[in-house]
């Protein structure tokens, strides 16, 4: 399951941070769209300048020309700018946040491991964001051996924005990450905290401890076979 089919998803790319400063309204300037080279096995990237002010749009290809140095990602990192350009954000939130969102890839990759695909270092990044550390990125990986961790990540990462202590969620998602069908019993877990979730933390933690204690009893017959089934991934920061 790719990251990209999860976008049935709750919102996408919040840019979040300072405060606006001054209007950044002025007129952009007059540039034809451009590419971004991309990985061989990726298309290149469309990244339209015209969208910003020239400092704006040379600033955003230094990062992006930084990102293919490192082997990471570009794709989504030029998407986070062009949904900042649509938002009309002030260009230094965007640039700032296109910035973070790099470092936050390329600690991914450190801990998910140079094989990882853009997908898994993306799901991994917002993680790292929403305030896990590498430590928990890692576990997952440990916990999925060759397969994707995308599924786990985005669960994760739900689980801690509805209140759920970072341990409590890294360990229930990392156990349940080692069960048969794995993905629909995270699903299943991502769901049962969302409801419980809308009465409070503590309901979410009882919620989860709950679900937890259950499946690694009957832990085939957790959760049905779903495969339209997506994780909802929460508002990126």
């Amino acid at each position: 399951m790719t990251l990209s089919a999860t976008l049935l998803i709750v919102a996408q790319i919040a840019v979040v941070g300072a405060v606006p400063v001054g209007d950044t309204t002025q007129a952009p300037s007059v540039r034809s769209p451009s590419t971004v080279t991309a990985p061989a096995n990726r298309s290149p990237v469309a990244f339209d300048a015209s969208r910003f002010d020239s400092l704006t749009a040379n600033a955003l290809r230094g990062l992006f020309d930084d990102a293919l140095e490192l082997g990471l990602p570009v794709r989504p990192l030029v998407n986070r700018a062009l949904e900042g350009a649509a938002r009309r954000i002030p260009s230094e939130r965007i640039v700032r946040v296109v910035r973070e969102h790099a470092a936050a890839l390329h600690q991914a990759k450190r801990a998910l491991g140079e094989r990882s695909h853009e997908d898994e270092l993306e799901a991994a990044a917002i993680a790292l964001r929403a305030g896990l550390d590498e430590r928990a990125v890692e576990l997952m990986r440990t916990s999925r051996g060759r397969e994707s961790v995308v599924v786990p990540l985005v669960v994760l990462t739900d689980l801690v924005r509805r209140g759920v202590p970072i341990p409590n969620a890294q360990d229930a998602v990392a156990i349940l990450a080692r069960t048969p069908r794995s993905d629909d019993v995270l699903l299943g877990l991502q769901a049962t905290v969302a409801k419980n979730a809308q009465r409070g933390p503590g309901m979410a933690l009882n919620a989860l401890d709950r679900y937890v204690k259950s499946t690694r009893a009957m832990p085939v017959l957790a959760a049905p076979i779903s495969p339209d089934r997506k994780p909802v991934r929460p508002p990126d920061p």
